[in-house]
């Protein structure tokens, strides 16, 4: 059967982890709490605003070992948004009552191969996935110590993407389910990864490229739950957890098969009545994952009231994102005769898995932020990311490092209600070099788990990663001066 399955190459590692920038963290109480803290809500007062928009500038270099060895390059570059509202709405009871607003893109990846037909092409030409979490949530605030709250959510997906798929494998087993036992031996694993016996797969993307027809969609729902302790305004601690989301992508995908050659008398005739050469098959596509849970928590200290430091991390998991489930249904073939358009149907019209294998992981981070001369900020952060893909589920769809990152922040008030900052960040990229890829396309078709069953993946990664951001933060109605409003701060009563 053709291995009908396709992915996408990351724009960063498999976190986007500045969700709202430089300014979000698990002790928010400002517009970032949507996501990072929904007990942030009551704790602030007033209405907290943020909007940021981030341009983005990535680039995964592969240096395929041999056989069929190469380079290749993926770029990918957008500006991924940000919006986040808080607002306290008032004292009930013993506590204050506050609700929120957020727009995320927690889950970005992406790709574009730089000079097709690359080393990795057979796991990656083009590609843009996107996980957007839309939501809105409530919090209280108990006696202006301890805060819970939860923010419901929207998961929408998009997921698109173009990859080759080797089609010897199937051609091989056709001919000899054919009575061709003679010929089995013509070919051997050297002649894989030959466009001859390939096809090109495009999910979302057809008639004018990546995105041309729409891509797969899906919409599920998450949730996030937090409680930030607050007793006094030097520091406060806040713990978060973010649910996972089933997400099941549907939508359109194209397979254009090619031919073997005129030399190959025997397997063009079989690719023929199968109705697989030069063919194009119009189909429903499914892309079925599961985005992680996860665990933030912040400590925030102010040891003086225009400084204020913040240790973080978080745990992520990863394990829960184990394989890509593909699904092609209902298909229509173009250009073949009757008999041979139900023969194709048989070959694409399957189900199949992508292996993912990721393992669990973690980030850590320091934070500080020091408030000078009149309404100006800056401020300095700095990551450790771990990565959660194992060295034999990585590739160029599939891409992780180790990551260093720092970040730096310049910000000002103009005026008494608005700041307006900008913000730039590197990653520095651990390279990583494959010896024992778990893929491996073979003709020997029991010596291989299907989910394994592509070219491998062995040689050198590197990467880069470069993200400049623009926010605009507004405080709107009854907010205390004296206080931070990024938490920790005394609040006004009543």
């Amino acid at each position: 059967m053709v291995l009908l399955l396709a992915s996408v190459s990351l724009a960063a590692s498999l976190d986007n982890l500045e969700i709202g920038g430089p300014w979000g963290s698990p002790t928010s109480t400002d517009g970032t709490a949507g996501w990072w803290q929904p007990a942030g809500f009551a704790v602030g007062r007033g209405t907290r605003v943020e909007i940021e928009g981030a341009y983005e500038d990535a680039e995964i270099g592969f240096d395929r070992a041999d056989p069929n060895g190469g380079t290749d390059t993926y770029k990918l570059s957008g500006v991924p948004p940000f919006l986040g509202v808080a607002s306290d709405v008032g004292k009930v009871g013993p506590g204050h009552l506050g609700v929120g607003l957020v727009f995320a893109l927690p889950f970005i990846r992406g790709g574009t191969e730089v000079d097709p037909p690359g080393a990795g092409h057979y796991h990656m030409i083009d590609g843009d996935s996107k996980a957007m979490w839309i939501g809105a949530g409530i919090a209280y605030d108990i006696q202006d110590v301890v805060s819970i709250g939860i923010t419901g959510a929207v998961v929408h997906s998009t997921w698109a993407a173009e990859v080759d798929q080797d089609t010897l494998p199937d051609l091989r087993a056709a001919i000899i389910e054919s009575g061709g036992e003679s010929a089995m031996n013509d070919y051997t694993d050297a002649d894989l990864e030959n466009p001859d016996y390939g096809a090109h797969l495009d999910f979302g993307g057809a008639e004018g490229g990546l995105g041309g027809k729409g891509e797969l969609t899906a919409d599920t729902g998450s949730f996030a739950a937090g409680i930030l302790v607050h007793p006094s305004e030097n520091w406060s601690l806040g713990v978060t957890y973010v649910h996972s989301a089933e997400i099941a992508n549907t939508g359109d995908v194209d397979i254009t098969f090619g031919c073997p050659p005129d030399t190959d008398g025997l397997g063009r005739v079989v690719a023929q009545s199968h109705g697989v050469c030069n063919s194009t098959v119009h189909a429903d596509g499914y892309v079925g994952y599961t985005l992680p849970r996860r665990v933030n928590v912040g400590f925030m200290y102010k040891p003086m009231p225009k400084l204020r430091l913040e240790a973080m991390g978080g745990w992520v998991q990863w394990s829960q994102y184990d394989d890509f489930h593909i699904k092609v249904s209902n298909s229509d073939v173009e250009g073949v005769s009757d008999s041979a358009t139900e023969e194709a149907k048989a070959l694409v019209e399957q189900t199949r898995d992508w292996a993912r294998a990721n393992d669990d992981s973690f980030w850590v981070a320091l934070d500080g932020k020091a408030k000078l001369g009149k309404g100006w900020t800056v401020g300095a952060r700095y990551w450790f990311d771990r990565a959660a893909v194992p060295d034999e589920a990585l590739s160029t769809n599939n891409w992780d490092a180790d990551e260093h990152i720092v970040s730096g922040l310049l910000a000002y008030k103009p005026v008494k209600f608005l700041e307006i900052g900008v913000s730039y960040t590197h990653h520095f990229v651990g390279e990583r070099t494959v010896t024992t890829s778990g893929f491996s396309n073979t003709l020997d078709t029991t010596s291989v788990e299907d989910r394994w069953r592509y070219p491998h993946s062995n040689g050198t990664y590197s990467g880069s990663i470069d993200r400049v951001g623009l926010q605009l933060r507004g405080t709107f109605g009854e907010a205390d001066d004296k206080g931070d409003d990024k938490g920790g701060g005394k609040k006004k009563k009543g």
